[in-house]
């Protein structure tokens, strides 16, 4: 484990996208299945996993946490942390425990950077569109495929949440400043004080902020 005198580079919520230097932090099962390819495999045969779930590529050096409960890092031990399109999937209350379980690990100075959806985005094309389709697919709120009472139970369990809370700008900003974060700041795609972006930011849609911790 880094300690204070090494700090650590949090990313939160990874899911297939593990970069050097980094603590790369999931929690889906898929970061299990996926050191068991045969029974992975068996799985997609039977339709049980979609043809995604049986594609998606979860590599090693994935660290499985349930943030939820909580981050083992010491007070003050974390340089950076990012996180994407993640914190939409758990409830507000969760996401502002989250924010302050951030804002306790981060050392002084230290940085956090959110990429989650734009509700303000959201709301505005589907007041252009009237697309009531669209709009359900891009809340993200529930999403099930047809198939069997185990399929549809396995499937689920190895798929992401659905979306619990969508944030737009000040919102976003507001969570972060509840959770004892400061000068919040939106930022664009792979801009910002937030390191490795070029690795780490593989999603260009959504809306981007950092925050600091000042002291």
């Amino acid at each position: 484990m880094s300690t204070t005198e090494d700090p650590i580079r949090l990313h939160l919520g990874c899911g297939s996208t593990v970069v050097a230097g980094w603590v790369n932090v999931d929690r889906s099962p898929n970061v299990h299945l996926a050191r068991l390819p045969v029974l992975k495999k068996a799985l997609g045969r039977l339709h049980v996993l979609t043809a995604a779930q049986t594609e998606a590529q979860f590599p090693s050096g994935i660290v499985r946490i349930d943030v939820t409960k909580g981050l083992p890092f010491p007070d003050g031990s974390v340089e950076y942390a990012y996180s994407s399109h993640m914190i939409e999937h758990l409830s507000r209350w969760q996401g502002l425990a989250l924010g302050r379980e951030i804002r306790r690990v981060l050392a002084p100075g230290g940085v956090v950077r959110f990429n989650t959806p734009d509700l303000a985005a959201i709301v505005a094309e589907y007041s252009r569109t009237g697309d009531g389709d669209w709009l359900m697919q891009a809340l993200g709120t529930f999403k099930e495929e047809p198939g069997s009472v185990v399929q549809r139970f396995v499937r689920r369990a190895l798929s992401a949440s659905a979306h619990q809370w969508l944030y737009d700008e000040r919102s976003l900003a507001a969570l972060l400043v509840e959770s004892g974060l400061d000068e919040p700041t939106r930022r664009s795609y792979r801009e910002g004080a937030c390191p490795d972006l070029e690795l780490l930011e593989v999603r260009s849609e959504g809306q981007y902020m950092e925050a600091t911790k000042l002291a």
